[in-house]
């Protein structure tokens, strides 16, 4: 599996998200100042990457979804400790920021996602890092609140994916210091605004990313523990920032570890899927990275109840690309 080594001007807590094929990053932070302003966007076939309209308000541990092909911004942290309320509207045709209405409750490290053209942000942390249970959904066309029952399990850090209607949130942390984690997952049904509780991941960690892919399973990718074994060898003490891939079959319920280790361990990385092939964009290891590496898990042709045409039969492999300019 290729490898890239480490490099300057990397970049970690930002969001992704998809339009037209094209990813777009949001916000992160370097290590050195706030870069949270930066949005580049990252052309998977051409593999180039160009710097786009910045955020008017740097931030990073933020949130990122798309809806109708514009991408929306919430929340996050411009010091790593006090969380922001900023949403801000993305439209990448015309290359502008539109601010919209504010988070009733300011979070960051939050889960969200996109069901019936609304977008719900779930959990996350308060400033301080002090977990929430607040369940909030913004309407981006009547650019209004709504707030949900709270989740069962409040923690931070933590991805999501939606699978038929439902969302999926895997693991996160549990208190305000970064020590302590689950292997939770849990099922909201946005429809019910109730939850069900899911087949344990295989290890607990938090600051991880997740896509799902159509293929009927969704991978969680990267990821932090304090303590324990780096790659298997000898305990650590100390954080480890995870080279593990996990898949999770979500009708079957069931989950696996993987021997598809991604080359450059990273937690507070970013993921985004297009035509099949996962993205890991940035994270942190002994600094900001700069990586990006793809993904291509196995299981072509798709299931005929979540495909989306795919363009070509692919290996399971990852491989390096071009590194965040």
């Amino acid at each position: 599996m290729p490898q890239i080594g480490a490099h300057s001007g990397g970049i970690w807590g930002l969001g992704a998200s998809v339009v037209d094929g094209k990813i777009y990053t949001i916000g992160g932070q370097d290590d050195l100042v706030v870069s949270g302003k930066v949005v580049r966007e990252y052309d998977p076939e051409k593999d180039e990457w160009t710097d786009k309209k910045k955020l008017t308000q740097g931030r990073f541990r933020l949130g990122a979804a798309t809806v109708r092909n514009k991408i929306y911004a919430f929340g996050g942290t411009a010091n790593n400790f006090e969380t922001l309320p900023n949403v801000d509207e993305y439209d990448p045709k015309t290359d502008t920021w539109t601010v919209k209405a504010n988070m009733p409750t300011p979070r960051m490290g939050f889960a969200i996602a996109v069901v019936g053209g609304k977008i719900y942000t779930i959990g996350g942390a308060e400033s301080f890092f002090f977990p929430s249970a607040v369940i909030e959904v913004y309407d981006p066309v009547s650019d209004t609140w709504e707030k949900k029952a709270d989740m069962p399990n409040p923690r931070w850090g933590m991805p999501a994916v939606v699978v038929k209607g439902k969302i999926y949130i895997f693991g996160g942390a549990l208190d305000n210091t970064h020590q302590k984690y689950t292997d939770l997952t849990e099922e909201y049904d946005p429809k019910t605004d109730t939850w069900t509780k899911k087949a344990d991941m295989p290890i607990e960690f938090y600051d991880m990313a997740a896509s799902f892919v159509n293929s009927g399973k969704a991978y969680i990718i990267g990821g932090k523990t304090f303590d324990g074994r780096d790659k298997d060898g000898p305990k650590v003490e100390g954080w480890i920032l995870h080279w593990t891939v996990l898949e999770y079959d979500v009708e079957k319920n069931k989950w696996q570890r993987l021997n598809d280790e991604m080359p450059t361990g990273r937690g507070t990385l970013a993921t985004a899927a297009v035509d099949g092939k996962i993205y890991a964009i940035g994270g942190h290891h002994n600094g900001p990275r700069r990586e990006v590496e793809v993904y291509t898990p196995d299981g072509w042709p798709f299931p005929e109840n979540f495909s989306v045409d795919p363009r070509e039969k692919l290996a399971t492999k990852w491989g390096a690309i071009k590194q965040i300019q």
